[in-house]
């Protein structure tokens, strides 16, 4: 029989979900408050976060992001001493491709890129492909580069925010699946599987699950949709050397693959609304 906590235990802060939203939370609130870390699997960083495309871009999103991406880059290329063992960027370049009748689209996308990142620059068909031979001459037309493009060590990263996290005093605590938010008299109380939990302030970190806390907090819920993704690897062509290949996407957002781990990771960048869930193959 498995015994749970019924302890309760306060903090300034009390942070639900442990993926590098809640994580790297933790990890700055801790430089000047206590901070417990709660995560409902029993390991951290089990969803999104472990199946991450693992890939640093200035240029995607709404403009928000991308300023906040632009702000990110000096401390992931020289984190803080003792952060992660290894770097966390390394280089890997992007390209984006168009069809012909996509040439508007993606003239368009170089003006908003080099906005904020004016390294961004057109190159011809003919240099993307050379960069990525398995490219059709007949599909890609136009072609723009993004050369500061990296790779994220995702694990590394979320790693060193738990680290960091740890070493400052919080308190991690996996298996603390949430079962009832109050809050009486100006405090949060966090009923979990794992105890009970208290603080004046609560940061909802929950991922997909962020609406369902944010219901059971007694907050209005912003209307967060899951959504799945298909990815599935494959190997590399065998009489090519493609270990050093940029990421290719396309304008129109159809798919987009990247060399990980020794193979090609490949995805039709759909997504189809779901419930939050642990996703697996169907």
């Amino acid at each position: 029989m498995r015994m749970t906590r019924t302890t309760v235990d306060q903090a300034d802060v009390i942070i639900i979900g442990s993926g590098i939203a809640g994580a790297g939370a933790a990890y700055e609130l801790s430089k000047t408050l206590r901070v417990i870390l709660l995560e409902k699997e029993s390991q951290c960083g089990y969803h999104a976060t472990g199946r991450s495309a693992a890939s640093f871009t200035e240029n995607y999103g709404t403009g928000v992001i991308r300023r906040l991406v632009l702000a990110s880059r000096r401390f992931l290329t020289a984190p803080p001493e003792g952060f992660s063992p290894y770097p966390i960027l390394s280089p890997r370049g992007m390209i984006t491709i168009a069809r012909e009748d996509q040439a508007g689209q993606l003239r368009e996308e170089l003006a908003r890129a080099q906005a904020l990142v004016p390294s961004i620059t057109a190159i011809s068909a003919d240099e993307a492909i050379a960069r990525i031979p398995v490219l059709r001459r007949d599909y890609v037309a136009h072609a723009i580069f993004e050369p500061f493009s990296m790779d994220v060590d995702v694990h590394g990263l979320h790693e060193g925010f738990l680290r960091g996290a740890r070493k400052a005093g919080v308190r991690v605590i996996t298996d603390a699946e949430v079962a009832g938010i109050t809050r009486p008299v100006g405090e949060w109380h966090i009923e979990t599987r794992a105890g009970t939990f208290r603080a004046p302030v609560l940061v909802n970190a929950a991922g997909a699950w962020a609406d369902q806390i944010a219901a059971m907090a007694g907050v209005a819920p912003v209307g967060l949709t899951p959504k799945r993704r298909t990815a599935f690897n494959i190997p590399g062509p065998a009489d090519m050397d493609f270990l050093g290949w940029p990421l290719l996407n396309d304008v129109g957002a159809e798919f987009y693959f990247k060399v990980m781990g020794g193979q090609i990771m490949v995805s039709p960048a759909d997504e189809t609304p779901s419930l939050p869930m642990d996703a697996w193959p169907d």
